[in-house]
């Protein structure tokens, strides 16, 4: 399994009021996510944050920029993408604390962050200096809210955690996998790759086939996937963050199945 780099943030936010004056008219509805205090999409009416797609002026390649605003107006956050198809990170990124000083910042190289990865205390005091080179740390330091460096290093990113760990994840999956009537005419067999999202509650959430076979596999394997139970959220700097997971799904065709496709009945 394996956990995509959150922190293109899920941005954020601006109350309904605010929301109605600062993005007349130039914003298309499709362009505006409402977001509740745990970054899970809500409707306008229960907003906490609100996550706007800045236009690019209708160039398809130039970067297209992803802003969050506090229900006051004020930016939590700003995610570069490479442009408004390719939703992968490239450029800087940056969040802040509602006193509007800065929280986070660092630089993403085709998805990956290279470069300096900054945090910030919310008095302005460094909290982390890290250095990657495209998603692989070169060393870190973590401070503490006192300076003091903190020993050992302090990863900035946990992944979400299932309840008994991978294995526990696996055999939940197995138990809950069936297949498919429909697949058996065809004898069909091979890997679904499903993506879902761990919310930062810790629910599971927005499951959709990221790499499928045909659509009764397909279906078989977000059915199996729907039914987990709740994770231990990821981290970002020590805050609950939803992350993006991957799992591959395998499915063999019943021996008998196949061994009469063989014989042509």
């Amino acid at each position: 399994m394996k956990a995509l780099l959150p922190f293109a943030l899920s941005l954020a936010a601006l109350g309904a009021q605010a929301q109605q004056s600062v993005l007349t008219p130039c914003i298309d509805d499709s362009m505006v996510l409402y977001l509740d205090e745990d970054l899970v999409q809500v409707p306008m009416a229960k907003a906490y944050y609100t996550q706007v797609l800045k236009p690019t002026n209708g160039a398809p390649k130039a970067p297209a920029v992803t802003l969050t605003f506090f229900p006051d107006g004020q930016l939590y956050s700003e995610v570069t993408y490479a442009n408004n198809t390719r939703r992968v990170q490239q450029g800087p990124a940056r969040s802040f604390y509602p006193n509007g000083l800065l929280r986070l910042s660092y630089t993403a190289d085709d998805g990956q962050t290279d470069g300096y990865l900054r945090t910030y205390y919310p008095d302005g005091s460094p909290k982390r200096n890290d250095l990657y080179d495209h998603g692989r740390l070169i060393k870190g330091q973590y401070f503490a809210p006192d300076g003091q460096l903190v020993e050992p290093h302090v990863p900035f990113r946990q992944d979400p955690a299932f309840p008994g760990g991978n294995e526990a994840l696996v055999a939940h999956l197995s138990n809950h996998l069936r297949y498919p009537s429909g697949a058996l005419r065809d004898a069909a067999e091979g890997q679904v790759l499903v993506a879902f999202t761990v919310t930062a509650r810790g629910n599971v959430d927005e499951v959709r086939v990221q790499q499928g076979i045909n659509p009764d596999l397909d279906a078989a394997a977000v059915a199996a996937v729907r039914t987990l139970p709740a994770f231990t959220p990821g981290r970002a700097d020590g805050e609950r963050i939803p992350v993006t997971m991957l799992v591959p799904i395998s499915f063999k065709a019943p021996g008998a199945v196949k061994a009469l496709r063989r014989l042509g009945l």
